[in-house]
């Protein structure tokens, strides 16, 4: 249901709001939306407290007022924003989505975390997941990519350590 990059990419070059919260390419300001849910949240916590000393002071009528203002002004705002920013930014990119810039730019990183995970303590359990992953993108390639994916898939899963008890030659 979330928005593809291009369409967050096309609203952000159009609106302020979105503009804000969004670069130019699609791709979310993450310390700006969470500086904004910060604030508010601190506006809640404020609001909260407030009302709390309000019906203190002036009694129940008081504190109903209060934390119906802080609900209705700050709560649902806050959660709105939130659920605003979850459904533009979608479940992730499909196959589809991705350029051939993109497309090898994930292999290239598949690759080099591949390298990483030699000798290290979970290595076959990180170059089965790269292989893994490899492997999904090569399957999903448009047919013109296939082959540079398929090869990368190929060299990934050639890291596998050997079983344990056996001697590498």
């Amino acid at each position: 249901m979330g928005f593809r990059r291009e369409d967050r990419a096309q609203a952000a070059r159009e609106s302020w709001v979105v503009r804000l919260f969004y670069d130019t390419e699609g791709d979310l300001h993450g310390v700006r939306a969470l500086a904004v849910v910060a604030v508010l949240a601190v506006a809640v916590v404020l609001g909260t407290v407030i009302a709390s000393f309000a019906g203190a002071a002036m009694g129940p009528e008081a504190l109903t007022i209060g934390a119906l203002i802080v609900f209705l002004g700050i709560k649902i705002p806050l959660l709105l924003f939130v659920f605003w920013v979850l459904m533009r930014q979608g479940g992730g990119y499909t196959q589809q989505d991705l350029t051939a810039a993109e497309r090898a730019r994930v292999l290239g990183s598949l690759m080099e975390q591949a390298r990483d995970a030699k000798g290290s303590p979970d290595e076959a359990e990180r170059l089965r997941w790269a292989s893994r992953e490899a492997w999904r993108i090569a399957d999903e390639a448009p047919d013109g990519e296939r082959t540079d994916a398929v090869a990368v898939a190929v060299a990934i899963s050639g890291m596998a350590p050997a079983p344990r008890g056996t001697r590498a030659p």
